[in-house]
């Protein structure tokens, strides 16, 4: 029984769960998932007429929407600190679909830092540090849902452009391949063997910046219902807002997963 605990304990997985919780970004995200979960439990349970299990989950969703409201309380300077950085790169040399995904990019980060300082006035307000009526409160925290939608809106055309810009860097990569390969037999085996190698390295490195987009293209669509449901422009039950909260939480732990594993195979190597 000893031994079998043991294993658990110091299982790989285990190790790397915890390195992911250890860090800001992996907690919140697990708290999000918990929390889009909750939402999910909480509606299906309130439709079968359970009120009083419902009221618990519903406890538990609002209870872990305010932590990460304390978890979040300085990002935006995080935020605008990476407008800061994108707005003094040079954008004339950009053209195209590139130009876009950076302008884009830079709305994006300022549209976060706004739901995220507005998110933290509501905090406050509701901790009772600042005076704000129940008027305030929610002028604050549609505020807020204005920017999380901006954020998220900006970040579709971010992404769907660089989509766009990928595509013609794929065109062109496989154009020189090509080109490459008809010259390699005037090249030694050594020279070819290393050009290929190249070749495939800049390959994968194509793709999994394609599937980065196109995850990020995913969960902003799924995203978008729930700054839009909150300002009345569509509407949403519970149901499927904790659904898709789920969905994307789930994704976004999957990011961090991958990073810290990522990073325990360089430091192994």
């Amino acid at each position: 029984m000893s031994n079998l605990a043991a294993q658990v304990i110091l299982h790989p997985k285990l190790s790397q769960s915890l390195a992911v919780l250890a860090t800001t970004v992996g907690r919140d995200k697990a708290y999000r998932l918990i929390q889009y979960l909750s939402r999910l439990i909480a509606w299906s349970l309130l439709r079968r007429g359970n009120v009083e299990a419902a009221a618990r989950w519903e406890g538990l969703k609002n209870g872990l929407a305010t932590g990460r409201k304390v978890m979040r309380l300085f990002r935006p300077a995080e935020f605008l600190q990476s407008a800061m950085n994108l707005a003094q790169k040079p954008i004339t040399n950009l053209r195209g679909p590139a130009q876009i995904a950076q302008l884009a990019q830079i709305g994006r980060q300022v549209g976060y830092a706004g739901f995220f300082t507005n998110d933290m006035i509501v905090w406050l307000g509701q901790v009772r540090f600042f005076k704000l009526d129940k008027v305030q409160l929610e002028r604050f925290q549609r505020l807020t849902f204005k920017f999380w939608l901006s954020g998220i809106i900006f970040s579709l055309i971010s992404s769907s452009a660089s989509i766009v810009k990928l595509r013609g860097d794929s065109r062109r990569f496989a154009l020189s391949a090509e080109i490459s390969r008809r010259e390699s037999s005037e090249k030694g085996p050594d020279e070819r063997t290393r050009e290929e190698s190249e070749r495939r390295e800049r390959g994968r490195a194509l793709l999994a910046q394609r599937q980065t987009l196109l995850s990020q293209l995913i969960s902003d669509s799924c995203d978008i219902w729930i700054p839009a449901t909150g300002l009345g422009y569509t509407n949403v039950n519970d149901g499927v807002l904790g659904a898709l909260g789920t969905i994307t939480s789930y994704m976004s732990l999957q990011t961090q997963w991958r990073k810290h594993a990522a990073a325990g195979l360089r430091k192994s190597i």
